[in-house]
């Protein structure tokens, strides 16, 4: 017959192996546990070190954009680096990070070399290339001296880490445009001759006739030559359409989708004289509703026949005149600040909107 033992008495038997792994444990978590702690406390602090960084990157954005978008206060013409500077270090006191306003930041002005040939900012002075682009730098940090000291920590300082320094730097400026969004562009194209011929590439602007003092007034026109040189036609840009009636819906809306460099532009075949009527009432001479415009400027112009385009253009409008001449008055310019207008390519007078460069 079996005997039955009583539970106690079998619990007895196995307490002393399961004292010992009790007791292995209790030292284990003993041991572990500061550890433990010592991660979840860098963890939290290094995700507030964190909403640090993206503040004070945010602030240096906005302040960098803001002394930017004042570096053609005037005109493309001539650069206004006081203003820049001036607008940046005024936008960082309007900014907050760790709680705290900013009061310190540095301010440098110079250009960026788009094609990234050249690290970082170039500093002033300098006789900048076709891809170097005018641009402010903002550098903001929390450290010894500067907005409050650095960041501080909170469970970290177990390990002894009070603070932690963080810096950031940001950089923006202003580009000629390599595409125009919709309702950009004038349908009208000019060709690259003419910009070789009438336009200064350093410093970017209008070549001065020494008989005027101004820039030269010339006719865009099939019949117009400069030299060797076609001046421009009528463009229906992204559309082959013959006849005059998608140009003259352009004057008044645009280009219906964006264009880009490279891309391939129409040039009309077909004209009439209301076109010119159209213009002229816009123009200089006119309600000025298209005094200024931006226009593609093509490797080359031939009726009936798609070109690519090189860039984008600043055009002045005179005047028009219909007629047996039939022509377009213009000048170049670098009035055109287009806020329809994106990433980069060569400068023809037209300025896109500040954007921050990486």
């Amino acid at each position: 017959m079996k005997k039955n033992i009583p539970i106690a008495s079998r619990s007895s038997t196995l307490s002393p192996r399961m004292a010992a792994q009790k007791g292995s444990v209790t030292v284990l978590v003993a041991l572990a546990l500061p550890v433990l702690v010592g991660v979840a406390a860098l963890a939290v602090d290094l995700a507030y070190l964190h909403v640090v960084r993206n503040e004070l990157q945010n602030d240096a954005d906005a302040a960098a954009l803001a002394g930017a978008g004042v570096l053609y206060k005037n005109s493309l013409a001539s650069l206004n680096w006081t203003a820049a500077a001036d607008t940046a270090q005024s936008a960082i006191a309007l900014n907050r990070a760790a709680g705290h306003a900013l009061a310190d930041g540095d301010v440098q002005t110079g250009y960026w070399d788009t094609a990234q040939t050249t690290t970082g900012l170039q500093a002033l002075p300098l006789t900048p290339t076709a891809n170097d682009a005018p641009a402010v730098q903002v550098s903001l940090g929390k450290s010894d001296g500067q907005n409050q000291g650095p960041a501080r920590t909170f469970l970290a300082r177990i390990w002894g880490i009070l603070s932690v320094p963080v810096r950031v730097t940001a950089v923006a400026g202003v580009t000629s445009p390599g595409n125009v969004n919709p309702g950009g562009l004038f349908p009208l194209a000019i060709s690259q001759c003419m910009y070789q011929k009438f336009w200064n590439t350093q410093p970017a602007g209008p070549r001065i006739d020494a008989n005027t003092g101004l820039a030269y007034v010339f006719k865009i026109g099939s019949l117009y030559k400069y030299d060797h040189c076609d001046s421009g036609q009528w463009s229906s840009l992204n559309i082959r359409a013959p006849g005059a009636d998608t140009v003259e819906t352009m004057i008044q809306t645009g280009n219906p989708i964006a264009m880009s460099v490279g891309d391939e532009a129409w040039m009309q075949s077909g004209v009439k004289n209301s076109l010119y009527a159209d213009v002229k009432q816009c123009s200089a001479a006119g309600s000025k509703g298209c005094e200024y415009v931006v226009v593609p400027v093509l490797n080359q112009v031939v009726s009936g026949t798609t070109a690519s385009i090189v860039g984008f253009a600043c055009l002045h409008v005179l005047d028009a005149v219909g007629g047996n001449d039939k022509y377009i008055l213009v000048e170049m310019s670098t009035q055109c600040q287009s806020p329809l207008a994106g990433g980069v390519g060569p400068n023809y007078g037209v300025a896109s909107p500040p954007s921050l460069f990486k």
